[in-house]
């Protein structure tokens, strides 16, 4: 048995049923109401794309500063560095502040720390490292056994995100310690 809903209830029953089963669209109605949603997923996807690739950028000029530093057989000294800082900002193309700090670190093996020979750092924000700072830096770096010596190479670079996704201005920085090539220690010099 089946019941007869009252006519102005079976009429809006008949029109709310015939809507669920239309079929027909707009496109331009359908495209208004996705075309935000594809913009935000697109504008999202191109600044943490950006993001990734600034940062590795940042990492591979990074390396290219050690790897310089650890190659020199001659001394360096501040204008070196300075440079180094130079072609640190050309590798990376940015027009943001940077900075790069390097150190050649030793492990004492008597008092069982590790020591700087010497650090230079382009940074009045991140200065030269003292023993103490190099020390604090012990969980990051390598074992080292008796005579052994890294250069470390720090950098830093400010990413500013293009657009507001979510992303905060941050500092990519890198930690690269590295052995020397054809010397025990790269010696430094205060008037190179």
């Amino acid at each position: 048995m089946t019941t007869r809903l009252p006519p102005p209830l079976r009429r809006l029953h008949i029109a709310v049923s015939r809507f669920a089963r239309d079929s027909r669209g707009s496109m331009t109605v359908e495209a208004a109401l996705v075309l935000p949603l594809w913009i935000w997923a697109y504008t999202m996807s191109f600044q943490f794309f950006d993001a990734f690739r600034e940062q590795s950028v940042n990492l591979r000029a990074a390396y290219t500063i050690s790897d310089m530093v650890s190659r020199e057989a001659d001394a360096v000294g501040p204008a070196y560095i300075e440079s180094l800082h130079d072609v640190f900002d050309y590798l990376t193309r940015t027009s943001h502040p940077t900075w790069v700090r390097v150190s050649s670190v030793y492990y004492d093996t008597t008092a069982k720390v590790y020591k700087r020979y010497w650090s230079y750092s382009t940074s009045t924000a991140h200065p030269a490292h003292t023993d103490t700072t190099i020390q604090a830096e012990k969980g990051r770096l390598p074992n080292m056994v008796l005579g052994e010596t890294v250069v470390l190479v720090e950098t830093g670079m400010l990413y500013e995100p293009v657009f507001n996704v979510g992303l905060a201005n941050m500092w990519y920085t890198n930690f690269i310690p590295t052995r020397p090539r054809f010397a025990s220690k790269v010696e430094y010099s205060a008037s190179k």
